[in-house]
């Protein structure tokens, strides 16, 4: 027979329970979250190939005045914290070759919580290197927030897939 002890009875059932809590939170996010998540994702990837810098601005989390800045882009070769950071990366990089295209079957959606979820989507990612275009495959995991606005990106990590 299983039996808590009597002194520290609810904290041992809070602990044997404690694995439930994630999955509870994670359902505060609908299916209709998901498909947000997924399309402002996408709008990403169509703002990113366009060189459309209104659109990567409009997929990015606003700061919220007292609050933190969520936004980073944060890669193997350089990190860059905070919104404005982050725009200017990409205005820099929009000079050049970018392209950025998502394998729309690859990509998976994790709700981290009512408000975050973890987006992660294999890409390729055509750029210039050494003056050239090349391809380059990339797993990209990001953060999406949930904000006053609806889903946005927090964070953008491009990790380097074989």
């Amino acid at each position: 027979m299983f039996h808590l002890p009597r002194i520290g009875g609810v904290a041992a059932l809070l602990l044997l329970l404690s694995p439930a809590l994630p999955a509870r939170a994670a359902d505060s996010v609908s299916a209709n979250d998901l498909q947000e998540i997924r399309a402002v994702f996408l709008r990403q990837a169509e703002a990113a190939t366009a060189h459309d810098i209104e659109g990567i601005d409009a997929v990015l989390a606003q700061v919220v005045p007292g609050q933190p800045d969520p936004v980073s882009f944060v890669a193997r070769a350089y990190t860059f914290w905070g919104r404005e950071a982050v725009m200017e990366h990409f205005r820099a990089i929009f000079r050049g070759t970018w392209r950025f295209e998502p394998d729309r079957d690859g990509i998976r959606i994790i709700p981290l919580g009512a408000d975050t979820a973890h987006i992660f989507a294999p890409t390729r990612i055509t750029l210039d290197v050494r003056g050239a275009p090349a391809t380059v495959p990339f797993l990209m995991e990001e953060m999406a927030i949930r904000t006053p606005a609806g889903w946005r990106i927090a964070t953008i990590i491009p990790v380097p897939a074989p």
